[in-house]
């Protein structure tokens, strides 16, 4: 087994054609299709379902694909880091970042960095923070930024900066001139939640944990999937929900912010990654970078 005949295998799975993927690798498709076979032979079972020019993976090429994103992507990260011109740092840095973070704080961040690493670029994958370490785990991702730290053995954090989740509410509600009220007087409330998977949501959720408060029983009018539809939903008068002060700040005094009594939603924005990988250099310098800003 070799990183050709994983990427062949890869080429072969993304494209769905022997023939779109040996243009893609530039080699002919015999070619291609021996490496698959030389693999397949070394597995001992069928990777690949070939249906006229199409081949779709079988349940052993689904799981040979993951090794092979994984492999790829660690090689590629060794070559990077031990290559032979050590002093140019080059390449594309994958970052997964829940959205709080990659409304708020990535772009600024990204544009800073890249205009030092003007040789470097960076894609931004936008998930829920729940998704952040397997987004990493399956190789998705180098690096990812969250708002919930990761208590997952094998992965670091550095807070990028804080972050403060509060009550968003209309200025046309009746809690919009009060700057906090009590926890029970969002009893009967239309809450407008976040999914589950939110690191906005969980901030809530630990935090009232922590301090011994129980949401009172209330209506949840809708669950929404990112911070912004929870806002405009909100701007509305449609219900209140918890976000990001972020949010509320840039809302033109559509929305207030309101703060619970008794209760701290503060929280730290971090960057996670995984301890013991092979990173690239350019990777490295985006941690580097991270960790110059938060010391």
């Amino acid at each position: 087994m070799n990183i050709a005949e994983l990427e062949a295998l890869k080429a072969v799975a993304e494209t769905g054609s022997f023939t779109r993927a040996a243009d893609r690798l530039g080699m002919s498709q015999p070619g291609l299709s021996r490496q698959i076979q030389r693999l397949e032979r070394q597995l001992g079972t069928r990777l690949l379902e070939r249906r006229g020019t199409g081949a779709l993976l079988t349940e052993a090429g689904k799981e040979s694909m993951e090794f092979a994103i994984r492999t790829i992507s660690d090689f590629g990260a060794l070559v990077s880091r031990f290559g032979p011109d050590p002093s140019a740092l080059t390449g594309v840095i994958r970052i997964v970042a829940s959205s709080t973070p990659a409304e708020y704080l990535v772009p600024a961040l990204v544009s800073e960095f890249t205009r030092l690493h003007t040789g470097i670029s960076v894609e931004v994958l936008v998930a829920d923070s729940a998704q952040v370490a397997r987004r990493l785990g399956e190789r998705q991702a180098d690096l990812g930024i969250s708002g919930m730290p990761s208590t997952t053995i094998g992965y670091s954090a550095i807070s990028l900066a804080k972050d403060e989740v509060i009550l968003a509410v209309s200025s046309q509600h009746r809690f919009a001139d009060q700057k906090s009220i009590t926890i029970d007087q969002l009893r009967d409330e239309n809450i407008i939640e976040r999914e589950g998977g939110s690191g906005t949501w969980q901030t809530v959720v630990h935090a009232l944990s922590a301090s011994g408060i129980e949401l009172p029983e209330h209506k949840v009018s809708m669950t929404l999937g990112s911070t912004q539809a929870v806002v405009a939903a909100v701007a509305q008068n449609l219900g209140v929900g918890f976000v990001t002060s972020h949010a509320v700040n840039s809302h033109n005094g559509k929305v207030v912010a309101v703060r619970i009594d008794g209760v701290s939603f503060e929280r730290d924005l971090n960057l996670v990654f995984e301890t013991g990988r092979v990173r690239g250099r350019h990777s490295q310098a985006f941690i580097d970078f991270v960790s110059s800003k938060s010391s």
